[in-house]
């Protein structure tokens, strides 16, 4: 599995900056369950899309606290369409292992890259 997340360059900040395009957002992670692509307090950057694959990073609503967003892994995609999520740090991650898994309608974005 891969566990780097790729930093964010000029032309990211850029977008970000801008808004261009408008579907390109930043936040702040609180934890390390995605440690280490992902640390506590590193600033992310998502785009808002469905689109995903095996292997990608999103930003997902919790399946039973639907105001706290979550950062996971996809690890497989099922036939039905829903989601099987795994943190990096699976010591200190609270993913499918714990919830199931979740569905299409749960993603935010796609995390493309970090700030820090």
């Amino acid at each position: 599995m891969k566990y780097e997340l790729r930093k964010a360059d000029w032309k990211d900040k850029v977008r970000l900056y801008f808004g261009f395009p408008a579907r390109l957002f930043a936040l702040k992670v609180a934890g390390n369950s995605m440690s280490p692509a992902i640390n506590d307090r590193d600033i992310v950057l998502y785009e808002r899309t469905k689109i995903v694959a095996s292997g990608d990073i999103i930003l997902v609503s919790h399946p039973y606290m639907q105001s706290v967003k979550i950062v996971k892994r996809v690890v497989t995609i099922e036939h039905d369409g829903r989601l099987t999520l795994a943190g990096d740090n699976q010591v200190e991650s609270t993913d499918s292992r714990t919830f199931g898994t979740v569905s299409l309608e749960s993603i935010i974005g796609k995390v493309t890259s970090k700030l820090k």
